[in-house]
């Protein structure tokens, strides 16, 4: 059977037979990965990297003699696009800042992903961390952050401590925030510097690695305050099995409430005007109208209100057309998964 080219090439490097075989099938029951190779040790995870494309290495802190970092920079020093992520039972920000730290100078790049072994066990959660690397960079296990705040009570932020770690979360620089907020880069230098003391991140001013644990250190500290948030949505969707499903997904998560569905877009879009949503998710092919031009149409009205759109088939034109009509998001149906959803609903791709 030829293999679908489509699908992410994932590469797991593992000298635990057992293990690396149950890491294989959590990869393959993801259904938009596939597993290129799964190997026990670096040489052999290197000469798969340099043979055949691979777009994401899951890789063991510990194999035999070898340190799972250093095999992960040797694998993106070959292929600098790769996505690594290690994964261990170890808990340690010391670990943490190890993993993400960036010498260019030694031309050793940093990597993608800490995450616990135990948390290697779903699917959709792998898919859910693929998507965070993706669309912020890098991810910490938040387990990790919990235990290391765990015996710590965070001091509160000031409003400007808030806004500039929000900024911080997307990704800007140092230079951009000082723009979008109006102030000076010392300033900014300044905020941040208290920001790295009331998360207890400590290290070298100059490891780039402090400021990706900030940044996902500030993620959770959201998460927690975003978790008594009830988000009411909207669904725009024309075949009923698939609808059906969408209000069970997030029927059944209490960070939501669906407060109505439609079949086709003029019925959708009079709901969205009536009951003004937090979220709408629309289908990109419907009977009356396409989903860019419904997006297009709720959001003249209702400028604030975020939506997702998604269709039956991944399609990088349909991500491009998503974005343009002013949604925050598209997704294959597969993926519209609420713990996702409700993530990115408060870190919007900018």
């Amino acid at each position: 059977m030829p293999v679908d080219s489509k699908l992410i090439p994932v590469l797991v490097v593992d000298d635990q037979l057992v293990q690396r075989e149950g890491i294989a099938r959590v990869v393959e029951g993801t259904g938009v990965m596939r597993i290129v190779g799964a190997v026990s040790s670096g040489e052999e995870a290197l000469q798969i990297v340099e043979s055949a494309p691979v777009d994401l290495a899951l890789v063991d802190l510990v194999l035999h003699e070898q340190n799972g970092t250093a095999v992960g920079r040797a694998l993106r020093q070959i292929r600098p696009e790769l996505k690594v992520i290690i994964y261990t039972r170890e808990k340690s920000m010391v670990l943490a800042s190890e993993i993400f730290r960036e010498q260019k100078d030694l031309a050793q790049p940093g990597l993608q992903g800490y995450l616990l072994t135990r948390n290697i066990s779903s699917s959709d959660y792998l898919i859910q961390i693929y998507q965070q690397v993706k669309d912020f960079g890098q991810f910490i296990d938040p387990d990790i952050l919990r235990w290391h705040f765990r015996f710590a009570e965070l001091e509160p932020l000031t409003h400007r401590e808030e806004e500039c770690a929000l900024l911080i979360t997307r990704g800007l620089s140092n230079v951009q925030i000082a723009d979008r907020m109006t102030v000076s880069r010392r300033r900014v230098e300044n905020l941040i510097n208290s920001l790295y003391l009331k998360f207890r991140i400590s290290g070298d001013p100059g490891d780039p690695a402090r400021r990706v644990i900030l940044a996902e250190s500030i993620r959770l500290l959201e998460g927690h305050r975003n978790a008594k948030r009830v988000l009411g949505v909207v669904i725009i969707e024309d075949q009923e099995e698939q609808r059906l499903q969408l209000i069970a997904e997030f029927e059944g998560d209490k960070r939501f409430r669906v407060l109505a569905a439609a079949d086709e877009a003029e019925a959708g879009i009079s709901l969205v005007d009536e009951l003004k949503p937090d979220l709408v998710l629309i289908d990109v092919h419907l009977p009356d109208m396409d989903g860019f031009r419904a997006t297009q149409q709720i959001l003249k009205n209702l400028p604030n209100t975020r939506v997702i759109l998604n269709s039956a088939v991944a399609s990088s034109v349909y991500q491009q057309q998503s974005i343009q009509s002013g949604a925050i998001a598209f997704f294959p149906k597969r993926q519209l998964k609420s713990d996702h959803i409700f993530e990115l609903y408060f870190s919007p791709d900018e």
